[in-house]
């Protein structure tokens, strides 16, 4: 039997005369917010309860912020004119860069926006919200691969191998010599809905191909976008500072990937390994056709390299510990419901 107990009066005057404390809202900036990562990363803020103004090129597409309660400001970061972006810095709590290049036919078209857009951001920082909390979102290839004996962590140099690495390394210099309240995050491979990337293996596996470069037991982590964007809203604490990976906790073969897609798409794949020489006379042909068109490569020569590496593990515990960090999404879960997503948006036959 439940039993009611009543509050002493002392309590009940108390609790009719205490103050009411709204509390105060806080306001992001996230740049890149229209891709895949960044507009998961807006409505999870939103959803905390921030007010978001998203950082926009103006050409940008906003599908994936539709219905979103958000201030598009049109920021061109790769010109020397930083007056909108310092004037949406104004008041703001924190700072999500996450406008990047992750393909191109050229080294300059890694470090223009990379590296440059980097440099253009800090400075608005500086002189608009210089008390903000600055979250860099960077990536595993900026540490480069591990050598298989263990997974790669923060206490490791990092090694880049290709041109985009580099290039992210290289602004993560730039946010360490800002003098700003900064954390940086080096995902691994991020999958999920809307994630144009992935989707293309999706639809290979769908076809009953999966074509790999690398050996079929190379070793990766892998982390869903929900996960990730948790992880990348903790880093902007003020307690925050220096680089964190964040994965699912778990490795796995690029065969046991394949499998999970497998099941998801419901079609048995065959392996095919694609030899040196052809992969690489496509991703020079995918290159020259970018330097033709503009366009971005599907792949290129860099881009092969890290495919062929065997290790690209990484350790999340120093975010677990430090953010309270944790990966929620299996990989079995994450792939079927991306599937499911694939196939509700029409990218996947039903």
């Amino acid at each position: 039997m439940l039993a009611f107990v009543a509050k002493p009066r002392y309590i009940q005057r108390m609790t009719a005369s205490a103050p009411s404390f709204k509390k105060e809202r806080r306001t992001a900036v996230v740049t890149g917010g229209t891709g895949f990562i960044g507009s998961h990363l807006v409505a999870a803020l939103i959803e905390s309860g921030w007010d978001v103004r998203c950082a926009v090129r103006p050409s940008s597409n906003l599908r994936w912020l539709d219905g979103l309660s958000i201030q598009p400001v049109t920021v061109d970061l790769s010109g020397s004119d930083g007056h909108a972006l310092r004037k949406s810095l104004e008041g703001v709590s924190a700072v999500f860069h996450l406008a990047g290049v992750t393909s191109a036919a050229t080294e300059a078209g890694y470090s223009h926006i990379n590296v440059g857009g980097t440099k253009t951001v800090l400075e608005a920082v500086r002189a608009a919200a210089p008390d903000a909390n600055l979250v860099f979102f960077s990536s595993i290839a900026a540490a480069g691969p591990g050598t298989g004996k263990r997974a790669i962590d923060e206490t490791d140099p990092p090694r880049p191998i290709s041109e985009y690495g580099r290039s992210k390394l290289a602004a993560e210099r730039l946010v360490v010599q800002s003098g700003l309240k900064y954390s940086i995050v080096r995902p691994p491979p991020v999958y999920g809905p809307r994630d144009s990337g992935i989707f293309s293996l999706f639809r290979l596996v769908s076809y009953g191909l999966a074509p790999h470069v690398g050996s079929k037991w190379q070793h990766l982590s892998i982390v869903h976008v929900t996960d990730l964007v948790r992880g990348v809203i903790a880093a902007a604490r003020p307690a925050a500072t220096g680089v964190y990976y964040m994965t699912d906790g778990t490795s796995y073969t690029w065969e046991e990937i394949i499998q999970a897609i497998s099941s998801a798409v419901g079609r048995v794949p065959r392996f095919i390994a694609v030899s040196p020489g052809i992969a690489d006379a496509i991703a020079k042909i995918e290159r020259f056709r970018g330097l033709v068109t503009g366009g971005k490569p599907m792949i290129t020569p860099d881009r092969l390299l890290e495919l062929s590496q065997n290790d690209w593990t990484c350790s999340d515990t120093r975010a677990r510990l430090d953010l309270d960090y944790e990966s929620r999404v299996s990989l079995a879960d994450g792939i079927s419901s991306t599937a499911a997503w694939y196939r509700a948006n029409g990218w996947l036959a039903r």
